[in-house]
C-alpha cells in the first residue's frame, strides 16, 4: 500500500506547484490538517522540499491560543523553521461575523508576509473533505455554475499563487497518519458548534451522505475534476471569442447577437467578469441582456455592482465608474445649461431652458435624472441624434439634408445631455429618447425655447 508520504510526493510532481528554489509559506493553525501539511512537506526530498517560512495567526478567541501559539514557537525552533506570528487584538474583534473577519485578516497577513520574504507560494491545509463541504454548500446556496467547482488546488493569490497541496486527501487520511507518526495536535472546540453552517455539513450531512455511498468524497472529487476541464475549455473558447466581438474596451452588439442566447450570456458574463464585475445575479443579468437586446430603445444604462454603470450606446456597450462620470460632470465646461437662465446663441437670440409644466412657448422634453445638467456647445463629427424609429442620424447629415451654409454649419450649437448626448441640434432637429411607461413620475420636464434679445 502507497503511502501518504509517497502520494503527496508523487501529487507534488505531478503539479509542480512550486521547487526546490521556492520560499513557501505555511499556513498553520496547529491543527491537526496544518500540522500534516507542514510535517509532509518537511519530509520532501532535499531535491524537492523548498524554503519553508511557517506562518501563524493567534486570534486571540480562546484561552488555549496562547498555548498553541507557544507550541508551534517551540516546535519551529526545534526543527530549525523560520516562523512569522501575528497577533489578531480581542480589542478590535467585531460583534459579528468574527469568522469572516478573521479569515480576512489572516489573508492580509499571508500576503503581507509573502510581500516581505519575496515568496511567491502560499499553502494551506485544505483537504478533500473541505473540497466536498464547499461544494455542497455551493449547491444548496445557488449560484453559478462555475461555484459548484468549490475549491481550486491554486489560485493567483497576492504577489504569487494560493496553493492547497491536500487537496486530494480526505481528512481521515490525515488523522490517520497524525496518529501513526504522533504528530501532535490542537482541536478547536468552536469546530463543533453545529449553529456553524460548515460543521453542519462537516458532522451531519456529509456523514449522512457518506452512509448512502461510502465513496462519496472520491465522487465529489472527480466531479470537481470534471467540472474544472469543462470550465477550463470554456475559458479558453470564451477568450478566444472576445478577440473577435470586442472594439476596444467595448462589445460589439451586432456580433454578440450573431450567438444562440447561451452564448451571449457566457461571453456576457465573462467580458464583465475580465472587467472586475463579479457575482452577477440572475435578476441583473435578464436586465442586462434586456437592455442590449432592445431595439425599440437602442440607448440605455444599468448601475452594476462595484459603483459600475453600463452604458449601451446603439450597436455597442461599454463600462463607466460612476466616479468618472461624477468627476465629468464636475469638469462640465462654462457653457453648462442651469435652468431659467439665458444663453446667448447668436447675436440676436439667446436659449433659455426653464423646469415644466410648459408655459409659454417652447418645445417640451422630458428627460431622465442622468442626462442633467445639460451643456450648449458646438456640434462635433461624433454626434448623432436618435429618430424616433429606433435609428439614429449623423448631425452633419442634419445639416446637409437641411442645405444648411457652410460658414453657418461651422457655428451650429448643439444642446447635450451629461452622457454626451444630442438632445437639440439647436433650432433644426430634435433626438427621440424612448420614456418608460412611469417617465412623468421619474422624469423631469423641461421647456426649450429660442427667445429674441
Amino acid at each position: 500500500m502507497i503511502s501518504l508520504e509517497e502520494k503527496f510526493k508523487r501529487h507534488l510532481q505531478r503539479r509542480r506547484f512550486f521547487s526546490k528554489q521556492d520560499t513557501v509559506i505555511v499556513a498553520v493553525s496547529t491543527g491537526v490538517d496544518s500540522m500534516v501539511l507542514l510535517t509532509l512537506l518537511q519530509k520532501l526530498p532535499a531535491t524537492m522540499r523548498p524554503h519553508l517560512v511557517v506562518a501563524h495567526v493567534n486570534h486571540e478567541l480562546r484561552d488555549q491560543s496562547a498555548v498553541e501559539e507557544q507550541f508551534i514557537r517551540d516546535y519551529c525552533d526545534h526543527h530549525h523553521l523560520q516562523l512569522a506570528v501575528t497577533h489578531w487584538s480581542r480589542s478590535v474583534h467585531p460583534a459579528s461575523g468574527v469568522e469572516a473577519a478573521g479569515r480576512a485578516y489572516r489573508y492580509r497577513f499571508f500576503a503581507d508576509l509573502m510581500k516581505q520574504r519575496g515568496a511567491r507560494v502560499l499553502v494551506t491545509a485544505h483537504h478533500q473533505n473541505d473540497l466536498a463541504e464547499t461544494m455542497l454548500m455551493k449547491m444548496v446556496r445557488g449560484g453559478q455554475l462555475d461555484e459548484l467547482v468549490g475549491i481550486a488546488d491554486q489560485r493567483p493569490f497576492a504577489s504569487g499563487q494560493l496553493v492547497r497541496p491536500l487537496l486530494p486527501f480526505a481528512k481521515q487520511d490525515l488523522v490517520d497518519y497524525a496518529r501513526t507518526q504522533g504528530i501532535k495536535w490542537f482541536e478547536d472546540a468552536t469546530n463543533q458548534d453545529l449553529a456553524i453552517t460548515r460543521n453542519r455539513y462537516r458532522h451531519e450531512i456529509i456523514p449522512a451522505l457518506q452512509r448512502e455511498n461510502p465513496r462519496l468524497l472520491d465522487h465529489l472529487t472527480s466531479y470537481h475534476e470534471q467540472l474544472q476541464q469543462l470550465l477550463d475549455w470554456r475559458d479558453r473558447w470564451l477568450a478566444d471569442q472576445l478577440t473577435v466581438i470586442s472594439e476596444g474596451e467595448g462589445l460589439n452588439l451586432t456580433a454578440l447577437h450573431r450567438y444562440d442566447r447561451a452564448d451571449q450570456r457566457a461571453l456576457l458574463l465573462e467580458w464583465l467578469k475580465q472587467r472586475g464585475v463579479l457575482n452577477v445575479k440572475r435578476a441583473l443579468l435578464t436586465a442586462i441582456e434586456k437592455l442590449l437586446a432592445a431595439k425599440a430603445a437602442p440607448q440605455g444604462q444599468l448601475t452594476l455592482p462595484g459603483a459600475t454603470i453600463l452604458q449601451r450606446r446603439y450597436d455597442k456597450c461599454f463600462l463607466v465608474s460612476r466616479k468618472k462620470i461624477a468627476v465629468q460632470r464636475q469638469n462640465a465646461p462654462a457653457s453648462v445649461v442651469k435652468l431659467g437662465q439665458r444663453y446667448f446663441i447668436n447675436a440676436k437670440q439667446y436659449l433659455i431652458v426653464n423646469a415644466g409644466p410648459k408655459k409659454g412657448a417652447g418645445q417640451v422634453m422630458w428627460l431622465a435624472p442622468d442626462q442633467f445638467p445639460l451643456s450648449l456647445r458646438h456640434w462635433q463629427a461624433v454626434d448623432f441624434i436618435i429618430l424616433k424609429n429606433g435609428g439614429h442620424q449623423k448631425v452633419r447629415r442634419v445639416l446637409i439634408d437641411q442645405k444648411v451654409p457652410q460658414q453657418v454649419r461651422d457655428r451650429q450649437l448643439v444642446l447635450v445631455d451629461a452622457l454626451g448626448q444630442v438632445v437639440w441640434v439647436v433650432g433644426r432637429k430634435w433626438s427621440w429618447f424612448t420614456r418608460p411607461v412611469d417617465y412623468r413620475q421619474k422624469w423631469q420636464q423641461v421647456v426649450v425655447s429660442i427667445e429674441d434679445k
